[in-house]
């Protein structure tokens, strides 16, 4: 009984690493498609920002080359898409700060703990923001330029982790559980064997005697 106590204790730890293993590696994808989808807000928002600016640029160039002031209306528009932009960029780069540091405190562990910065909810980054802040006016910040239409930048949602990856891990738990069942019934038939041989001995050696 303890030689079969000893393989289910070894069959149930390996089920468990397995297991432990496989959650780790959906917990990393996860993070990761976190992670790309921040990149892409700053990014896009970096952008978005760097066209405000070179409008704004433009705009005090044209109208100072005519003796002109620059209209108060576009100038405000200009600012506004540049504020926001800079506080999507900040909050997507603390929220980036956030889950790094948080990753690292699960995989990897911290000696110390440090104390958490404060933010009230209207503060908090929600990833699934929209990669660009100029779809939100009434109206576009920017001026028509007819001779180039500049295509608005793509929304990327959320990859989610892959099905396929799932199916493959779970594909590969199976295998090993099926070949540690196949393992432990050969070891039982093997011990079955060796009791019967016993007994046909202990009985042929009664008869001689």
């Amino acid at each position: 009984m303890t030689f079969f106590d000893t393989v289910k204790g070894t069959v149930n730890t390996a089920a468990d690493t397995i297991s432990n293993v496989t959650q780790n590696i959906v917990e990393k994808n996860r993070t990761n498609a976190k992670l790309n989808r921040l990149r892409l807000i700053m990014k896009c928002e970096s952008e978005l920002m760097n066209r405000a600016y070179i409008a704004l640029g433009k705009s005090f160039y044209e109208n100072a080359k005519k003796g002109e002031s620059v209209s108060e209306e576009q100038q405000k528009k200009l600012f506004e898409v540049i504020e926001n932009s800079k506080a999507k960029i900040a909050k997507a780069r603390e929220c980036y700060r956030q889950i790094v540091d948080s990753s690292n405190d699960i995989f990897y562990g911290t000696p110390e703990t440090q104390p958490k910065p404060e933010f009230k909810n209207e503060e908090v980054v929600d990833i699934t923001v929209a990669c660009s802040n100029e779809n939100e006016y009434k109206s576009s910040p920017f001026e028509a330029q007819p001779e180039k239409k500049e295509e608005p930048a793509k929304e990327v949602q959320n990859e989610p982790v892959k099905e396929e990856v799932k199916t493959e891990e779970k594909e590969s738990v199976d295998r090993e559980m099926e070949a540690l069942k196949a393992y432990v019934n050969r070891l039982s038939q093997r011990d079955a064997k060796d009791e019967s041989l016993d007994a046909d001995t202990e009985t042929d050696d009664k008869e001689l005697f």
